[in-house]
């Protein structure tokens, strides 16, 4: 038993004298393999713990920048958020103002089509079909219902 110590220890050291960041996933399997395996479950959990250990010694990027982070920087990123809710709120606005619009002009156009065509019903059916098929075509999947779900 105290044999076994000692060669644990023997090759706790060695392990720890190699620079384990310069191992490679197959010289560490090839160093484990020769450990014997009631001893092997002891070195994983050092090499596990020493692993983490060293990562959180490390500060991330996102520790540095909130270390930085003043009262003032938090107000201007609150500043711009409303503004971008402003823009926002204004874009979508303006897009109902401008399909308002686009539709009121659809139907004077077509009022005014039936008006100018009433004496040449075949051509205005003809044209009633075809403007008909774009505009159903146009809210329907492409234009109008495309945008709606953009929002």
């Amino acid at each position: 038993m105290e044999e076994n110590r000692e060669q644990n220890d023997k090759e706790t050291q060695s392990l720890e004298n190699v620079d384990k960041d310069n191992l490679e996933e197959a010289e560490l399997e090839d160093v484990l393999e020769s450990v014997p395996p009631e001893h092997r479950k002891v070195i994983e959990r050092m090499i596990i713990s020493s692993s983490v250990q060293m990562r959180r010694s490390l500060p991330s990027p996102e520790t540095a920048v909130m270390k930085k982070l003043t009262p003032d920087h938090i107000s201007k990123y609150l500043d711009g958020a409303e503004l971008e809710m402003k823009n926002s709120y204004a874009e979508k606005f303006h897009r109902k103002v401008f399909t308002f619009l686009t539709m009121i002009v659809a139907m004077v156009f077509f009022i005014f089509l039936v008006i100018l065509l009433k004496d040449n019903p075949d051509v205005m059916e003809k044209i009633i079909y075809t403007v008909g098929g774009v505009v159903v075509g146009a809210f329907g999947g492409y234009g109008f219902g495309k945008n709606r779900n953009d929002e």
